[in-house]
């Protein structure tokens, strides 16, 4: 936090100083913007809003949620939005009879212009809650096709072979609880779209068989049926998992909420044959497959899916590194030079505020994203965004989306090149497909060191790792020795990489990777804080010398 108020301090005695030297005023007044929308998007929102207050620039956002900031924007009455998903062209199949009889689900007809930036992205978690001889079960792996069978109701109990082979040791005849959504939201659009786009077939049966019709390219209305519980809410689902009463439940959530409270979310086995989990590292090698429609193809734009992101290569990412069920959350901006009117409180002012606002968010603010639960915004999408930037009305980015040189985002260097790629840790070869789950590396390969079961630590734990778990209490389980200790956990796979401990089970000697640091630590603050500077340089400093110069000249007369 001290780091924080420092950050505020330096950038406002950036903006105070060149007045002070040269005797001007701010370059730009204060401008104030109204914005609503993503819940899920709403803390990284709220904290770039607190880092451009020394800018002039003031944010009144509400984290009402997506589709509630969509319709705020078609009544004009906001100057920009958040929302995890793209205005819908059509109908959501997805809606049952009640819901759509009282109106929800309709397809939205935006009446002012309009383009798509992003801005923060994440995973789709799945939280769990399983408990075995009273010890939490906190290293679940899953493949695909165990976690669509689960939600689409073809798996029920935590026994079944399926769920054995994935992770490798059988668990209890526990019955299957899956948590959904009962409001419409970003993650259920996210976490559909994934089934849909991977098991088409599967999830549409399952959709046709709920809801009479199959739920389309996705749905923020989940078609809950069998022994699913529908919860209102990211934050109910989360507390539903974790409630004494949630053994045996697993619910799909925005990974920010179980690295907050240190709870297990389910390793998931990508194409390249590795579990691995929703960390910032393996989200943004994961996006760099994402492409923006009509910026990395040739869509038209009059088509309805203009500018809308395309997740197919996330999907299929070979990357032995990335999580599949990775996404992003976008910003509604207005945009100018269309057939479409721009929002009618919108102006050239709040225009040059938002396009410096998006600067600092695309670039040096990503450096935060870490700390806040979600993962930085790789090149592609900074650029993509970057370029939407461009058409708002009034726009004074000082960043050029062609170069992105003076762009310190965390996933790339200077000339461009993906550090998240070249850096990022490798996963350990005890996540590989068919490794045991009581497990050591030596000599590079994934050894089983028999023992008893591994408990704490694991995915979750009460650390602070890059996983929602540093360093988690272990502790052999019956049958195994029954020795205790504190076990280290590698923050990157969530694998335990030492026990202290005495005659018990679980794993030793494996060799953590390197983790890539994303954001949180002070050089990350500091970096953030040059950022900033240099963005309030290039967009203050050249207008206050002008402004100078002329006062000087007028002063001095004709010579």
């Amino acid at each position: 936090m001290r780091l924080r108020h420092l950050t505020s301090a330096l950038l406002a005695a950036a903006l105070a100083l060149p007045a002070a030297l040269l005797g001007a005023t701010p370059a730009y007044a204060s401008t104030s913007l109204k914005a609503d929308g993503s819940s899920w998007a709403g803390p990284a929102i709220d904290q770039w809003r607190r880092d451009v207050q020394p800018m002039g620039i003031e944010i009144d956002f509400t984290g009402n949620g997506s589709a509630a900031g969509r319709v705020q924007w078609s009544i004009g009455q906001d100057d920009f939005t958040a929302s995890d998903v793209p205005f819908r062209s059509k109908p959501d199949s997805g809606v049952n009879g009640g819901g759509a009889s009282n109106g929800q689900g309709q397809a939205e007809n935006p009446v002012y212009a309009y383009s798509y930036v992003p801005i923060t992205a994440g995973g789709t978690a799945l939280m769990y809650h399983l408990e075995v001889g009273g010890k939490r079960v906190n290293d679940l792996r899953l493949s695909p096709d165990t976690i669509v069978d689960i939600f689409t109701n073809k798996i029920t109990s935590w026994d079944d072979p399926k769920i054995t082979a994935d992770y490798g040791r059988a668990l209890p005849k526990i019955p299957i609880t899956p948590v959904v959504r009962s409001d419409g939201s970003g993650a259920s659009a996210q976490f559909t779209r994934w089934m849909e786009h991977t098991h088409k077939g599967q999830w549409d049966a399952y959709c046709t068989q709920v809801n009479g019709v199959s739920c389309g390219d996705y749905t923020e209305f989940f078609p809950a049926a069998g022994r699913m519980t529908a919860q209102n809410g990211s934050d109910v689902v989360a507390n539903y998992v974790q409630s004494p009463t949630g053994i045996g439940a697993i619910g799909y959530d925005e990974y920010a909420f179980a690295k907050r409270s240190g709870w297990p979310v389910v390793k998931v086995l990508n194409p390249a044959g590795y579990y691995t989990l929703p960390t910032a590292s393996n989200v943004a090698v994961a996006l760099t497959a994402a492409k923006i429609r009509g910026v990395d193809d040739n869509t038209s734009t009059s088509d309805p899916d203009y500018l809308q992101q395309n997740l197919d290569g996330v999907y299929t990412n070979n990357d032995p590194r990335s999580y599949p069920i990775s996404s992003y959350s976008y910003l509604i901006v207005p945009r100018a030079g269309t057939s479409m009117p721009v929002t009618p409180k919108f102006n050239d002012a709040k225009g040059s505020a938002l396009s410096r606002y998006l600067a600092y968010v695309l670039c040096g603010g990503q450096h935060e994203a870490d700390d806040l639960g979600y993962s930085p915004i790789p090149r592609n999408l900074v650029r993509g965004g970057l370029l939407q930037t461009q058409h708002i009305p009034g726009n004074a980015s000082p960043v050029d989306p062609n170069t992105l040189s003076n762009c310190p985002n965390p996933t790339f260097d200077s000339g461009g090149q993906l550090i998240v790629l070249k850096n990022a840790a490798q996963p350990s070869p005890c996540d590989k497909k068919g490794s045991p789950l009581d497990c050591t590396v030596q000599n590079g390969q994934a050894v089983n060191t028999g023992g008893g079961k591994k408990s704490g630590g694991g995915n979750g734990g009460s650390g602070t790792g890059d996983n929602g778990g540093g360093a988690g209490a272990g502790s052999g389980d019956a049958g195994s020795g029954g020795g205790t200790g504190t076990q280290a956990v590698d923050p990157q796979t969530g694998e335990l990489v030492d026990n202290s401990g005495s005659g018990g089970g679980g794993s030793s000697g494996n060799a953590p990777g390197t983790v890539v640091a994303l954001g949180g630590r002070p050089q990350d603050w500091l970096l953030s804080t040059l950022t900033a500077l240099e963005l309030l340089g290039v967009v203050t400093v050249p207008p206050l010398l002008a402004a100078w110069w002329r006062r000087r000249n007028s002063t001095a007369g004709p010579r």
